[in-house]
C-alpha cells in the first residue's frame, strides 16, 4: 500500500537486509515499479554485487564469480533503469538523506528501503539532541515524504539490549514492538511492523537458517501473530518461503 512506512526488525545477523533484498527483487521481476535503495552500512558495490548475484540465484560471498556472469545478473537488475542506488560516501547527515529520500521520490521511485533507521538517528545533524529526539524529529519527517508523495517506505531498525539473564534475539528470542531501538514514534508511526527471530548459535545448521516471522501491527488489516517463515539457502543467498 502507498503512503505508508513499514518497519521490519530482528536481531544482529538474522537476515534483515538480505529480506529487503528479495523484496526489491520481487518488486522489479514482478511490477514494473522503480526502487530507491538507501543502505548505509555497506557500499553501493556492494550492494549491487549481492543483488546481481543474488538474480542469478548465486551467493558472490560463497563462489567468485566471474565478472561475465555477474553482469548478466547486473542488467537484470539495473539494466532497466528502475534503481536508484545512493553513493553516500560515508556521509549520513539527516537533512542530507531526507533529501536524498524526496528526491527519489520525486524521481519516480514508488517503493524506497532505508537500511537502516538507527544510524541514521546515530549520525543525526544536531549535536545538542538525544537519541529519542532524534528519532522523533526523523520519524516525523519520514511521515511527512511519504503523506506527500505516493511511495511505501521500507524501514530497518535495531533493537534494545536483550534484559540481562534473559534469552537473546541472536539466540533465537522474537521481538516485540518495545523492543525496537528508538523512541516510542517508530512504533506509533509505523503502519506496518514485522519482527523475525533466528537462532545463529543452534546446532542443526536447519535451525540456524531457519527465520521465524511475526506482525506485530497492521494499522490496514489489524491482523497480528506468527506468519510463514524464510528459510536462507546458503548456495543461492536466497530466501525460501516456509509454511
Amino acid at each position: 500500500r502507498m503512503n505508508e512506512i513499514a518497519l521490519f526488525i530482528s536481531g544482529s545477523g538474522a537476515g534483515k537486509s538480505s529480506l529487503f533484498r528479495e523484496i526489491m527483487l520481487h518488486l522489479l521481476e514482478t511490477t514494473d515499479a522503480k526502487i530507491g535503495i538507501i543502505s548505509l552500512e555497506e557500499s553501493p558495490q556492494e550492494t549491487a554485487r549481492k543483488l546481481s548475484g543474488m538474480s542469478l540465484n548465486r551467493n558472490p560471498s560463497k563462489d567468485e564469480i566471474p565478472l561475465a556472469e555477474l553482469k548478466e545478473g547486473f542488467d537484470r537488475v539495473f539494466g532497466t533503469d528502475k534503481v536508484i542506488l545512493l553513493d553516500h560516501q560515508g556521509n549520513i547527515g539527516e537533512t542530507g538523506m531526507l533529501d536524498k529520500l524526496e528526491y527519489m521520490a520525486l524521481a519516480g521511485c514508488s517503493y524506497l528501503f532505508v537500511d537502516h533507521i538507527t544510524l541514521l538517528t546515530a549520525e543525526a545533524s544536531d549535536p545538542n539532541a538525544n537519541g529519542n529526539e532524534a528519532t522523533d524529529r526523523i520519524m516525523a519527517a519520514l511521515l511527512r515524504i511519504v503523506k506527500k508523495h505516493p511511495i511505501w517506505l521500507g524501514l530497518i531498525s535495531h533493537l534494545r539490549k536483550s534484559p540481562n539473564g534473559g534469552k537473546s534475539f541472536e539466540q533465537g528470542r522474537m521481538p516485540n514492538l518495545d523492543d525496537a531501538k528508538g523512541s516510542g514514534s517508530l512504533k506509533q508511526i509505523c503502519f506496518d511492523i514485522v519482527a523475525f527471530a533466528r537462532d545463529l548459535s543452534a546446532e542443526s545448521e536447519e535451525q540456524r537458517n531457519t527465520i521465524e516471522m511475526s506482525v506485530l501491527k497492521s494499522r490496514y488489516s489489524g491482523l497480528t501473530g506468527p506468519v510463514d517463515g524464510a528459510y536462507y539457502d546458503y548456495n543461492t543467498g536466497r530466501l525460501k518461503p516456509m509454511s
